[in-house]
């Protein structure tokens, strides 16, 4: 905590991006570009010069992946018509023929990630040259030159500019890193750094029939997100948060944790984004060990004595019967941004965090409205909660990411204002009258007067205990300097 205080990294300010209302997805579009397929050629895995047998087969084999698809929807947590995909994998666009090449890649990623940083920049009124330290991060598309080097392009920023891409992290990133700009920021005092987080869609989109990754064609969709982090002191007023703890916990040692989550070729040779059936099973031991780190630093003093009570009966006293001791995070923390990477997901960890709907429905808005943005996914959240609802001034805030390796990253922020801005993204769930505005409990005369009366009470009771102890003979100064006590 001492580290915190000498050294103090700052939230400036952030944008999520956006996407064009033209790029909304719904499951109309998907029903008819499959079915439209299978209608033209009698299966989407149709092949030519097949007999009717093989064609019925396949017909079959096709259906049976449409309604996969489609249970899986069901279950995922995702609006039917309010989510985004690039135009290169958009049914509405591309039909059932979706581009994955790089050029594919390069429209979209450039398109959300120049996106997000030009609205961060106008945002926060800062230039592009202003920028110290920049961070890129995504998972499957790793371009050269790196995706860092196309912000530079773009922007036209310093030749002297520290610029870093991180890829093949997963979801988990958009928390994870922060530990990277933490760490920067804190070797060069003074220094703004951009951070632009980002899952380009394109060449992670799966043509091929595996289930397992088939899955994330369901799940993933369009979003970028940039974040302004400082330790400048003449940005400090300006700024919306304070980084007060960061976590980060990496099981990958074990095959199992490695191997759950990874892009490869299928049996075809198609690549894709394998979940393994083991997924929660082991992000939740992730999660669980960053949640132990993190609650020694973060929860009020009964509930460590009800923790150490606990494991002193199962692990010393050997009670049987005794679960597990669950601490309730929200006493001590106001709000919640959970990587939303599955309705499913969401509650099992609500579940094991004792969090009720509301501190769920955030990630679970970002999840209709936006889909899985991989490690954007929090940033959104984040944004959903400021434009929704709002933060209170001394608010922490709790990001929690977890994904692929497995790696997972906890950030506890402290609000250092009221904050109700109204992002972009989020502007027409306000506008359409999801937006509750905080509650004004500002005292103003009656708080300052009951400040100053409970001063006045203290000023007449440390008077008392000094007449009582000192003038009264309670305490005895002898000539020998030596203090000594009787009551």
């Amino acid at each position: 905590m001492f580290k915190f205080k000498c050294d103090p990294v700052y939230l400036l300010d952030f944008y999520c991006y956006k996407p064009s209302e033209e790029l909304m997805v719904s499951m109309v579009d998907i029903d008819a570009a499959w079915n439209e397929k299978r209608k033209q050629e009698g299966s989407i895995f149709g092949k030519h010069e097949v007999t009717a047998e093989e064609a019925a087969k396949a017909d079959a084999e096709a259906q049976d992946i449409i309604d996969f698809q489609y249970r899986v929807w069901q279950k995922a947590g995702l609006s039917d018509n309010a989510t985004y995909l690039p135009k290169s994998i958009h049914p509405k666009f591309c039909g059932n023929t979706p581009r994955t090449d790089l050029n594919a890649s390069a429209e979209e990623c450039r398109m959300a990630v120049c996106g997000a940083v030009e609205g961060v920049l106008k945002k926060t009124g800062l230039r592009a040259t202003d920028i110290d330290f920049l961070i890129t991060t995504t998972s499957i598309y790793c371009p050269t030159p790196s995706i860092s080097s196309m912000v530079v392009n773009a922007f036209k920023m310093r030749k002297d500019v520290n610029s870093y891409h991180l890829g093949g992290m997963g979801c988990a990133n958009g928390v994870v890193a922060v530990n990277l700009v933490a760490d920067l920021l804190k070797a060069h005092p003074g220094s703004i750094a951009l951070f632009v987080t980002n899952e380009t869609t394109t060449p992670a989109f799966y043509k091929g029939r595996d289930k397992h990754r088939l899955v994330t064609n369901v799940l993933f969709r369009l979003g970028a997100a940039a974040m302004i982090i400082t330790n400048k002191p003449s940005l400090v007023r300006k700024a919306k948060y304070l980084l007060e703890q960061r976590v980060r916990v990496h099981i990958g040692a074990t095959d199992d944790a490695y191997r759950c989550i990874w892009y490869g070729p299928d049996e075809e040779g198609l690549n894709g984004i394998y979940l393994g059936l083991n997924v929660v099973k082991e992000a939740s031991k992730a999660l669980t060990l960053a949640m132990t780190k993190v609650g020694s630093k973060i929860l009020n003093w009964d509930q460590i004595a009800a923790f150490a009570w606990n494991r002193i009966q199962r692990k010393v006293l050997k009670k049987p019967g005794v679960e597990p001791f669950i601490p309730c995070f929200s006493d001590c923390i106001q709000h919640f941004l959970i990587h939303a990477g599955g309705a499913k997901v969401l509650d099992n960890i609500g579940k094991n965090l004792k969090l009720s709907e509301r501190y769920l429905w955030p990630s679970r808005t970002v999840l209709r409205y936006f889909g899985n943005v991989s490690s954007s996914t929090t940033w959104y959240t984040l944004s959903c909660v400021e434009s929704l609802r709002g933060v209170r001034r001394g608010d922490k805030v709790l990001q929690i990411g977890v994904g692929s390796g497995i790696k997972c990253g906890v950030n506890v922020w402290r609000a250092l204002r009221d904050i109700e801005d109204v992002h972009d993204a989020w502007r027409m769930r306000a506008d359409a009258g999801d937006r509750t505005r905080l509650a004004n409990v500002s005292h103003g005369s009656l708080h300052i007067a009951l400040r100053l009366l409970s001063l006045a009470i203290l000023a007449v009771l440390v008077a008392v205990l000094y007449r009582f102890f000192v003038e009264k003979g309670g305490i005895v100064l002898p000539e020998d300097g030596i203090i000594s006590r009787f009551w």
